[in-house]
């Protein structure tokens, strides 16, 4: 078994397409489950679990071990299904206030650029890639780079980079004001 293993991870590390159809096979109906034990939606969980074996591609990614390669998928799933239930709930509470105001009342117009920007925040928040986003949205949370790295199990200049990326591409879609606005929340955290 152990060999196979061997063999298995080596071929993972070259990312071989052979190795990631058996990745998929073996790995992806189980890490759907594992995924909506937290987010309760197999739709979901399958969103989050591709983006798992995308990422993996994409940052060509090398383990050491066949247990450190196991131990990664789990907590890649587990991390990325506890961001997007964060997520969930930053947006259930934007609703809930934007429903909470009186359709009575009338909003001045500095009201409407503030709301306007709150959208435009969250819609750029959502088209981060999703380590950048799973990072940006931790400082939000008021983390030190060092507690999100200890976190993410990743370097602190990892973080850094991810954060100034983030505020790059927040700055060239939502604007200049928005970008001060965000610089300066995220200078005090």
């Amino acid at each position: 078994m152990k060999d196979k293993e061997a063999v298995f991870l080596q071929k993972i590390n070259e990312r071989r397409i052979e190795a990631y159809k058996v990745l998929y096979d073996d790995y992806y109906p189980a890490l759907v489950v594992y995924a909506s034990a937290f987010v309760l939606s197999d739709e979901v969980a399958e969103d989050i679990v591709q983006e798992l074996f995308v990422a993996m591609w994409e940052k060509q990614l090398t383990f050491t071990s066949f247990w450190a390669f196991k131990t990664y998928l789990y907590k890649f799933v587990k991390n990325a299904s506890i961001n997007h239930l964060k997520h969930q709930d930053v947006e259930g509470r934007y609703a809930e206030y934007i429903k909470g105001l009186s359709l009575e009342e009338e909003l001045s117009e500095s009201e409407l650029n503030n709301e306007e920007e709150y959208r435009l925040l969250f819609q750029a928040i959502d088209e981060l890639p999703p380590r950048c986003r799973e990072i940006f949205l931790l400082s939000l949370e008021g983390k030190k780079n060092k507690e999100i790295a200890a976190l993410l199990q990743v370097s602190v200049d990892t973080v850094k980079t991810q954060k100034m990326r983030a505020m790059q591409r927040l700055r060239e879609s939502a604007g200049v004001l928005f970008s001060f606005w965000l610089s300066a929340y995220i200078l005090t955290c």
